[in-house]
C-alpha cells in the first residue's frame, strides 16, 4: 500500500473511532478535540465526509433532534448486550458547529464530480441509459460517467462507481471503458468495471474484452473471467459464474472469499444512510454469500452472524458494523 493509501485509510479509521467516542462523550473537552482533529487536515475533513457524510446529515436532522430514534443493537453476533447510550444533544450541536469549517472542503469535490459527469446516480439508485450506438450502460447507486461518441471511437470514463455495459463490437469504431487504473476495450461482451478507493475489477458475463492495466501486461477475458487491480495498475485474475458478474443489476451481492472491509464497501451505496465500519478483523476477515442489495441493513445483520461481528443502529440513518 502507498503511503498516500495508508494516510487515507488511516484517516478514515480515525473518523470511525470519533463517532463511537463522540457518541460516548460525557464533557466538552472530547469535542474540542474532535473539531481540532477534524479541521488540522482536508484528509481528515474528507474522511469525516466520506466515510459519515455526518454534515450533511445531521444539519438537516438538527431542528428536532428529540424526534430522532434512540441508538439501539439491531444484531450482536457475539451475545446479547445493551447498546451504548443514547446520542447526546451535545453531540448534535458539536457536529453541526463543526459541520461549516468541513462542508467547504469537501463539497468542492462532489460538485466538481457532478459537473464533469453526463450521468450520476445517487444512493440506491440504479439506472439504465440508452447508448448512441444501442447500446446500454446500466450504473450501480453512487456511480458517475461520462460518454464520448466522437473521432471515430465510443468511450465511456467511469468516474467513480459500478457500470455494466451491453454493446457490440464494431471494429471501425472500438468501444473503450476508461478509469483510473485500466482501459477495457470491447470484442463484443457484457462486462462490468469497477471502480473503487485504491483498486478496480472489471468481469466478463458473455463474450470478451481486453483490459490494458496502467502498469504489467494485458489480457483477453471471456465469460465468467475477471481481473482485479490493485491501487498500481497490477493484476490478479479470476474466475467464477458468469452470472455472478454485475449481480448487482438484480440487486444481488455475490461474494466469495473477499476482505469484509471490500463487503462493506459494496454495501454503503445500497444504503440510504451511513455504514461505518471499524475493527482489526475488517482486514482479514473473509466473506462468501450471497446478500440482498434491496435491504442492506439486513445484509449487514447477516454478514455479522456469519462472522461473529456486532451491528449497532445509531439512528435511522445511521449504523456501525464492528469486527473487534
Amino acid at each position: 500500500m502507498s503511503h498516500d493509501a495508508e494516510a487515507r485509510s488511516r484517516a478514515d479509521q480515525e473518523a470511525t473511532d470519533w463517532l463511537i467516542r463522540l457518541a460516548e462523550a460525557e464533557t466538552v473537552d472530547v469535542f474540542d478535540a474532535f473539531e481540532a482533529w477534524a479541521t488540522a487536515s482536508t484528509l481528515n475533513a474528507q474522511a469525516w465526509a466520506e466515510v459519515g457524510r455526518i454534515s450533511h446529515m445531521i444539519q438537516a436532522a438538527a431542528p428536532a433532534p428529540a424526534t430522532r430514534a434512540p441508538r439501539r443493537r439491531i444484531w450482536d453476533g457475539r451475545g446479547a448486550g445493551q447498546g451504548r447510550r443514547m446520542l447526546r444533544r451535545r453531540l448534535v450541536a458539536g457536529l453541526v458547529a463543526s459541520a461549516g469549517a468541513l462542508l467547504a472542503v469537501v463539497s468542492t469535490p462532489e460538485a466538481i464530480l457532478r459537473v464533469r459527469s453526463d450521468y450520476v446516480t445517487v444512493a440506491e439508485e440504479l439506472k439504465t441509459v440508452r447508448l448512441p450506438d444501442g447500446g446500454t450502460m446500466t450504473l450501480a447507486p453512487r456511480s458517475a460517467a461520462t460518454v464520448d461518441y466522437e473521432d471515430g471511437e465510443r468511450r465511456v470514463r467511469l468516474l467513480r462507481g459500478d457500470a455494466y455495459f451491453e454493446v457490440a463490437r464494431n471494429p471501425d469504431r472500438p468501444f473503450r471503458v476508461l478509469s483510473a487504473l485500466a482501459e477495457t476495450t470491447v470484442l463484443g461482451t457484457g462486462f462490468e468495471v469497477r471502480t473503487m478507493r485504491d483498486a478496480a475489477l472489471v468481469g466478463v458475463r458473455h463474450g470478451r474484452v481486453r483490459v490494458q492495466p496502467k502498469s504489467g501486461h494485458g489480457a483477453v477475458l471471456t465469460a465468467g473471467q475477471g481481473v482485479r487491480l490493485n491501487e498500481v495498475g497490477r493484476g490478479v485474475a479470476f474466475e467464477t459464474h458468469p452470472d455472478n458478474i454485475a449481480a448487482w443489476t438484480r440487486k444481488q451481492l455475490i461474494v466469495e472469499a473477499r476482505p469484509a472491509a471490500e463487503v462493506v464497501d459494496a454495501l454503503r451505496p445500497w444504503y440510504g444512510g451511513v455504514i461505518l465500519a471499524q475493527g482489526e478483523r475488517l482486514k482479514t476477515s473473509e466473506i462468501t454469500g450471497v446478500y440482498d442489495l434491496s435491504d442492506p441493513a439486513g445484509a449487514l445483520i447477516a454478514l455479522s452472524r456469519a462472522n461473529n461481528a456486532s451491528v449497532v443502529r445509531i439512528s435511522p440513518w445511521l449504523i456501525v458494523i464492528s469486527f473487534d
